[in-house]
Formats: C-alpha cells, sequence, structure tokens
C-alpha cells in the first residue's frame, strides 16, 4: 500500500536535512584524507579511501540540491578512478597541484553548503499521482456512461454475471463525482452525439481511468473521433462483455497484485533512504542494507524481486555483487539495476555484462528511478507468472494444477479438514469452434475463466485441466457448500452472452464434484469428479452431480 503523501513529504525533508548536517564533518574529512594522501602519495589505500568519499559526494550531492557538490566532486573522483584503475604508483606532484585546487574548492562546498534553488527542495505537491488504497476492488468495478441506460440494461446484465460490479451513469457531472470518491477500473461509454460529454476534470492527484468507446459504427471516422476524445478501447455493438473485462484486466493491475519487492544496497546512507523512500511513495516494499556481505541472508530472508546496487562500495563492488547473485539459481532471473556516477556510456555498457539490465547515473531522478524500477520489476513478475500459467486463460496450468491439487490434499489430511474438487466440461464445445471458429472459441474459455476467478474465493485454486476442462481445489469447503458454489457458476454462465458473426449465443457447462474424506487419496478425488461428471454429461448436460460416497 502506498504511503501517506505528507509522510514521504516529511521523510524527504527529514533526509535532506540530515545530508545537509553532515555535509561540514563529511568535507573535513575529505580534507583529512587529502592531507594524508599529500603526505604519502605512493599508498593507494589512502587514494582508495579519498576516492570512496568523493565519489559518494559526487551521487548524493545533486539529489538533495546541492550540485555544484556533485559537479566539483566528479572533478576529484576521475583522476583517482584512473589512478587507481591502472594501478599505477600514486599520484605526480603535477596530479597533486592540480588537485589541490579542487579538494579545497570542495572542502569548502561541503563546510559551508547551499542549496542552488527552492526548487531542489522535495516538491510541495506529491512526485506521483495517488492510486487507491487498495487494488481488490478495481478489476471488479465498472463504471457504465449511458445516456439511455435501457440501451445498455443486457450489457449491464453481462457484466454482473461475469462478476464484475457495474455503475451506471446518465451524466458526466454525477460520473466525474463517482470516480472521486472511488476510482474505477475503467469507463465504458455508451457513444454519445456530444464529444464534448466526455470531458471531465479531475484534480492532479486522481488518475483518471481507462476510457472505452461502445459504438454503433466500425468506421474508421468513429475510430478517430474515439481516439481524439482518449479513449483506449473501442467495441462495436452488440458488446461482447467478456471481451470488454479481458481488456480493462490489460489496462489495470489485477487485484492479486502485491506490492514490488525491492532490495537497495548502497553504503551512502543518505543516498540508500531516498531511494526508498521514492519507491515507497510509488508503492514499491523495499529493504535497504549498506554492508554488501549481507546480500545472501535478505536474498533468502526478503526474497526481492529487483535489486537495486551502487556500482562502487568499499567491500565488494555492485559489479562483483551482480556476478555472486547470477551464481545462484534461484535469482539468475531477478533484475539488477545500477547506480553510479558514472557517466560514460561504454564503462556504463561493460557494468551491464555481469548480468545487470539497466545503469542510472546518479544524482538519481526521482520518476526514472520509479518507472525503471517498475517495468523491469513488473515483466520478472510476468515471466515468473507465464511459467505455471495456461497461455490463453491465465488459470494454472495442468501440471501446476495437479500439484496443487496434491498439496491441498496433504494438507486437508493434516488438519482433518474437508476438501472439495470440481472438474468441469463446458457442453458441445466442439460445435462451437466448428460454428463460430477457433478464435470465438477462445473467447468463451476467457470468458469462463474470469468467470471462475471472479466468483471463486483467493485460497480456491482453479487450472485448465485440458481442452475446455476445468479443475477447481476447494478447501476447508464440504461437498454441500462446493455443490452450491459450482451451481451458481454454471448458473451465471449459462446467462452470459457471446458475440460471432453479430449474433448472440450462450454456453452451458456440466461439473462433477467430490470430496474428502469421502474419497481416500488426491487421485480417488480427481477420479471420482470425473465419474460424476460423466453421468452429468450423461442426464442431459448443463446439471452439477455430487460423487457417490466411496464404499
Amino acid at each position: 500500500m502506498m504511503a501517506d503523501q505528507a509522510s514521504i513529504l516529511e521523510q524527504l525533508e527529514a533526509v535532506s536535512r540530515a545530508f545537509k548536517t553532515q555535509l561540514p564533518e563529511r568535507g573535513r574529512e575529505i580534507e583529512r584524507q587529502w592531507s594524508a594522501v599529500r603526505k604519502q602519495p605512493d599508498d593507494l589505500d589512502l587514494l582508495e579511501g579519498l576516492y570512496r568519499l568523493t565519489h559518494n559526494l559526487a551521487g548524493a550531492g545533486g539529489t538533495f540540491g546541492f550540485s555544484q557538490i556533485t559537479d566539483v566532486a566528479r572533478e576529484v573522483t576521475e583522476p583517482l578512478r584512473i589512478t587507481l584503475k591502472e594501478r599505477k604508483v600514486g599520484l605526480s606532484d603535477a596530479e597533486q597541484a592540480s588537485l589541490d585546487a579542487r579538494v579545497k574548492l570542495l572542502t569548502e562546498l561541503c563546510i559551508h553548503p547551499t542549496l542552488d534553488t527552492e526548487a531542489n527542495i522535495p516538491p510541495a505537491k506529491p512526485l506521483f499521482p495517488e492510486l487507491p488504497a487498495t487494488l481488490h476492488s478495481l478489476t471488479k468495478l465498472v463504471y457504465l456512461l449511458s445516456e439511455c441506460t435501457e440501451d445498455v440494461s443486457g450489457l449491464v446484465e453481462n457484466l454482473q454475471n461475469l462478476g464484475a460490479r457495474v455503475g451506471l451513469f446518465e451524466s458526466v457531472k454525477s460520473l466525474g463525482n463517482a470516480i472521486l470518491e472511488t476510482p474505477p477500473a475503467a469507463v465504458l461509454v455508451n457513444s454519445p452525439a456530444d464529444e464534448e460529454l466526455l470531458t471531465f476534470d479531475l484534480p492532479e492527484t486522481v488518475i483518471r481511468p481507462p476510457m472505452i468507446m461502445l459504438s454503433e459504427s466500425d468506421d474508421f471516422d468513429s475510430r478517430l473521433s474515439a481516439v481524439r476524445a482518449g479513449m483506449e478501447g473501442f467495441f462495436v455493438k452488440p458488446i461482447d462483455a467478456s471481451a470488454v473485462l479481458n481488456l480493462v484486466d490489460s489496462l489495470r493491475p489485477r487485484e492479486e497484485a502485491s506490492p514490488f519487492r525491492v532490495l537497495i544496497v548502497d553504503d551512502d546512507q543518505s543516498q540508500a533512504e531516498y531511494a526508498s523512500i521514492v519507491l515507497e511513495q510509488a508503492g514499491i516494499t523495499t529493504r535497504v542494507i549498506h554492508d554488501p556481505t549481507e546480500v545472501l541472508e535478505q536474498l533468502a530472508e526478503f526474497n526481492p524481486e529487483l535489486l537495486l546496487f551502487d556500482v562502487y562500495m568499499p567491500q565488494c563492488s555492485g559489479i562483483e555483487l551482480a556476478k555472486i547473485v547470477r551464481q545462484m539459481d534461484n535469482y539468475v532471473g531477478v533484475p539488477i539495476i545500477f547506480l553510479s556516477v558514472e557517466r560514460e556510456r561504454i564503462r556504463q555498457l561493460e557494468a551491464l555484462q555481469t548480468g545487470a539490465d539497466d545503469f542510472l547515473t546518479k544524482p538519481i531522478r526521482p520518476k526514472e528511478l520509479v518507472s525503471s524500477v517498475m517495468i523491469r520489476a513488473w515483466r520478472a513478475r510476468t515471466l515468473r507468472w507465464l511459467m505455471v500459467r495456461d497461455s490463453l486463460t491465465g488459470l494454472f496450468n495442468h501440471a501446476v494444477i495437479m500439484e496443487r491439487l496434491n498439496n491441498s490434499f496433504a494438507l486437508a489430511q493434516r488438519q482433518n479438514s474437508h476438501l472439495s474438487v470440481a472438474m468441469i466440461d463446458l457442453d458441445h464445445f466442439k460445435r462451437i469452434n466448428d460454428n463460430y471458429g477457433h478464435s470465438t472459441g477462445d473467447r468463451v474459455l476467457i470468458g469462463f475463466s474470469r468467470l471462475l476467478r471472479e466468483r471463486l474465493r483467493e485460497s480456491d485454486v482453479v487450472g485448465r485441466y485440458g481442452g475446455e476442462e476445468f479443475l477447481v481445489v476447494l478447501p476447508d469447503t464440504t461437498l454441500e457448500h462446493a455443490e452450491l458454489v459450482i451451481e451458481a457458476v454454471r448458473t451465471a454462465f449459462a446467462k452470459t452472452s457471446f458475440t460471432a458473426n453479430g449474433a448472440l449465443f450462450s454456453v452451458t457447462l456440466s461439473a462433477g464434484i467430490a470430496g474428502f474424506p469421502r474419497s481416500g487419496s488426491a487421485s480417488g478425488l480427481l477420479d471420482a469428479a470425473d465419474i460424476a461428471l460423466y453421468k452429468a454429461k450423461e442426464q442431459g448436460r448443463n446439471r452439477t452431480i455430487t460423487a457417490a460416497p466411496q464404499p
């Protein structure tokens, strides 16, 4: 959940004040280190210490509004970096003379710090629009704007059968007020005659929901008008409710989406805290460590979805740390983003060859940081999701649903609790493919999958068993209650309309249910549900049959 905006701004200001307070001491520390280097210019360890101090300042200065400190620190850091990389014997007299003036200026800037302008103070308004407190209701709440409610009554019923909650509005004013109070997943617009009806103002902190046009016409001008009106989707009547909700899903996060987890590793406390606060404001969960040797422990404990590494750290560089992570099979796919003051693209690319995914240059730009993290974390999560899902329906694939069935059965045995299983088959599905084509059949499968997800509990497990067959695992559910649940699904699905070639049609299903402890094994449960499903088909389809007790 995203942190309170006022609290975020207070935290950013606190970190900025702490950084400014620390600057004089950091400047004096650089002065002492430089004095030691001048006495022993051949001591590479002393040079390494000076490089670390100035490198950290180069990254942090601009982040907190002290860009002159960053610029001068870079001028000091670069010759030190070259010397250390080439491992040559210390600094020459000419190099010392050249660096002396820069170090003195850097020290002076730290001891008497001055912000660039007021614009560098954390802004009075949020860095990012505020999202609703939870995403749980977003995928179920859709607003429909129509000057004539009778025209959309059938669509409303279909949307509700598929598990959506629908708010119906006849005016833009009432719609705008509702969006302010409870943001929906999307707004469906029943092609108004006046495009000006589509305009309404929302505060900057409220995200405008995706808008989808429902049109009578499928011509170029109608589609162009929809685009110019800010529509993100376009459907031609008669409307397929399942297709509409599938688009809504793709436009907004699903309810089960949890905050991304990001592990930040940076030896500079102020930089790490700043990155953490910026990401937390965007709804991302973070954990900060300053010692890279703690990474392996935190990988196991925190299970991050993305790693944010500072490149230069004294004990272990970010590049070395990335190589360590990539040695571990479980974390090969976890995205890694480097943070560094390095600006030369060639050196950045060399760093990325270790298996990292992006390279951000300090000082950190908040929106760039959030965007980079969001994009890569979402892609990684999507790839993991696809590995266990059926590509068409998004439900668990056969292998995973069987594994979940076995795990659920073992748990029910240990806890001596109820467990029910339903085998579901769509009636005469081959006829749909033959009469309307496989693309229409796919839409029916997707629509039914959505209905299952919306009608069942989060604790229930649903998978595509194969073809038009589905397996539902209902933990802590008696056989009698499971029958009520599946019957409700069957009834709602039978009332749902689909479209093909301008015509409406509906589909029915048959189901067989079995339960533990009536069946004594996971395979026994599956066989009993399958036999019950066969009986449902035998008795005329479009019905639910409960398995008889095993002898």
